[in-house]
């Protein structure tokens, strides 16, 4: 899928298949963010189909492995992922001796981005669910482990997750990669 390559690259700065590429995306305002729903299959791309873009990109064992072995490619993930924290009502700094990882709290404003995704059912949990998995996927799993951490906390405070989304979200961040949140496997994957 050189496409997803091509879409982080942040020479070659290429389209999505509407189109679009990363900085424009990572540019929209919040509203947009919210009510757009077929961007997230490809700032986040997983080893198997979206139920909700079957024209998104699903990643392959060799996007994976460019991935995990480019900077550039990470740190255009990184910055997508600290848009999408502020969305959700975080601030994000780089956390100290330890590439790609995040010391994420929430914003001072966070109510404005909490309301997205502090309830029991939302659609935005599963953007969630798909963006841990795909941070792991992609070589961010430090990153991935601490939004898993900001979201549990938050869980904490306010405790109006559904026990069935926190188990979706923990089965993204632990689980071994071959296996889906939702119980599906990815065979290639198992040796990673």
């Amino acid at each position: 899928m050189r496409r997803l390559v091509n879409f982080y690259d942040p020479a070659t700065k290429g389209c999505d298949d509407r189109g679009r590429t990363l900085d424009e995306i990572l540019d929209w305002g919040n509203n947009q963010l919210e009510m757009q729903h077929d961007y997230i299959q490809t700032v986040f791309p997983l080893p198997e189909e979206s139920a909700f873009n079957h024209i998104g990109p699903v990643v392959d064992e060799e996007t994976m492995l460019i991935f995990t072995q480019s900077p550039e490619l990470k740190g255009n993930l990184l910055r997508a992922l600290k848009r999408m924290l502020a969305f959700y009502g975080f601030d994000a700094e780089d956390k100290e001796g330890h590439e790609y990882e995040l010391v994420i709290t929430p914003r001072r404003d966070y109510r404005n981005g909490f309301f997205r995704w502090v309830a029991r059912f939302n659609h935005n949990h599963l953007r969630i669910t798909r963006i841990i998995r795909s941070l792991r996927i992609l070589g961010l799993g430090g990153a991935a482990r601490d939004f898993y951490d900001a979201l549990m906390d938050v869980h904490a405070e306010f405790d109006k997750i559904s026990p069935t989304t926190i188990g979706f979200w923990t089965r993204a961040l632990d689980e071994p990669l071959r296996y889906t949140p939702d119980g599906g496997e990815v065979p290639w994957l198992e040796k990673y």
